[in-house]
């Protein structure tokens, strides 16, 4: 800390970066130096390393924006019970990093109140105001404490051992330290990893996961509702668009007045309009906005009252853990998991067949594998089998630039009805098209898709 607080005092924020995942780097500034200081997540760990580099990397992207420029370090202050790191900062701001698992993040605060992190969390966990300065004595609770600076410093030029007294010498020649052995694996051991997660453990970080990613889809699914609804207004400027056309009115200084016995609003209505554009190339892009928007919205109101609904549940189902149905709650909405709830890696997202004439059959296993299958595995010419109005997993029928023959589409709508909720019916109408005709809603539940040119085949499954 002293070494830091030596570093940094006086020192004025420069760029900060990221140019992998869960890295950020800190420029410090001193006139022509530059000190950098690297702060990189990696599982339940967190590592702080210093260099006086000053190349950059090509790729990076520019995070924290919201830090007051000619930021300058007043202090440095260490946390005396967590593992957390402050730069007091001019003007009442401070900058936090944690290397604890509660608080594995950067903090920017000014007067106490976050306002802004590296990484995207959805609060700052409680932090006491127990902080120690520079020349503070660490104490027992943070690790490394058995290790001087000094002697750190020393074991630049080297290590030994005196096997006689059970100790490890830092230094060369006469300027040397030396600690117990014992003491010095001791201090190692605290650096170790965590203990490996209980499936309880692992489900409810996927959950929280999960239920975070829910909540942001549902805010973006509500901003798209909100300019949905204005297609009522887009409306009125349509038919003052179609007036103004039908009377010969041209904009002026890029605006199109229509007077108030004209206006469908029975009052002035004035229309901001290009002046190299001509107005019936206008009244057709405005009404296929309109379209656009009353097609969104019944369809956007029904996924948003579904990704309401599965939040409710999800959070019920966090505050009463019951490993099982959690687990297969989040399987059942398309998240890939094993038994102990982690993400399945060096899966395929579906289950292979042959079909009759030797066309591949593909069945996806999940919903999240249904997009997965349909979106990134299937060409546009593939064709593409789902039990119509019930849950069930997408089919898809690998032909290429081939036509299927009959019998090939009765295997792969065989494979539909069977991996479907109504498999148990006896008969059942399989949709299909080819893979082309599909597109999917902004915002969807994963395996939600929009069939366009759809046919049907009845299966009889007896």
């Amino acid at each position: 800390m002293q070494h830091l607080d030596k570093q940094l005092r006086g020192r004025t924020l420069g760029l900060t970066y990221t140019y992998r995942k869960g890295r950020l780097d800190i420029q410090f500034l001193d006139k022509d130096k530059i000190f950098l200081l690297s702060w990189e997540k990696k599982g339940n760990q967190v590592t702080i390393t210093s260099s006086q580099s000053a190349s950059l990397p090509r790729k990076r992207v520019e995070v924290l924006r919201k830090i007051s420029s000619k930021s300058e370090v007043r202090s440095i202050a260490i946390h005396a019970q967590d593992r957390l790191l402050r730069m007091d900062l001019n003007h009442g701001n401070e900058l936090i990093l944690g290397s604890y698992p509660g608080a594995n993040n950067v903090y920017y605060l000014s007067g106490g109140l976050l306002l802004d992190s590296f990484l995207k969390q959805d609060e700052r966990p409680p932090i006491s105001d127990n902080w120690l300065n520079p020349m503070d004595k660490l104490p027992p609770s943070i690790p490394g404490t058995g290790v001087t600076h000094n002697q750190l410093i020393a074991a630049k030029d080297g290590l030994s051992m005196d096997w006689e007294n059970n100790s490890i010498i830092f230094g060369p020649g006469d300027d040397t330290s030396e600690m117990n052995i014992s003491e010095f694996t001791i201090d190692v051991l605290k650096r170790g990893n965590k203990p490996k997660e209980t499936t309880t453990a692992s489900l409810q970080k996927t959950a929280r996961t999960v239920l975070k990613r829910w909540k942001s889809k549902a805010g973006k699914i509500e901003s798209e509702l909100v300019e949905a609804r204005t297609w009522p207004v887009l409306q009125k400027k349509l038919q003052a668009l179609q007036i103004g056309l039908a009377m010969g009115m041209s904009g002026t200084d890029g605006l199109l007045t229509i007077p108030a016995e004209l206006s469908p609003t029975e009052r002035d209505l004035t229309i901001q309009v290009e002046d190299n554009v001509p107005l019936h190339q206008v009244i057709k892009s405005t009404a296929k906005k309109i379209r656009k928007y009353q097609g969104k919205l019944d369809q956007l109101e029904g996924v948003l009252a579904t990704v309401i609904a599965d939040i409710k549940a999800l959070e019920q189902l966090s505050d009463h853990p019951d490993d099982k149905h959690l687990l297969n709650f989040l399987q059942e909405h398309g998240e890939s998991l094993n038994r102990s709830g982690k993400q399945q890696v060096d899966r395929k997202p579906y289950k292979k067949y042959q079909s009759p004439g030797g066309f591949d059959i593909l069945v996806g296993r999940s919903s999240q594998d249904n997009d997965t299958l349909t979106f990134k595995v299937a060409n546009k010419n593939d064709w593409w089998f789902h039990a119509r109005k019930v849950r069930g997993s997408h089919v898809v029928l690998r032909t290429g630039s081939q036509t299927p023959q009959h019998i090939d589409i009765i295997a792969a709508a065989e494979h539909a009805a069977r991996n479907s909720k109504a498999k148990h019916s006896g008969v059942v109408v399989v949709q299909y098209c080819q893979r082309k005709h599909l597109s999917k809603a902004k915002g969807a539940h994963p395996g939600t898709v929009l069939v366009h040119q759809e046919q049907s085949i009845t299966i009889n499954l007896d």
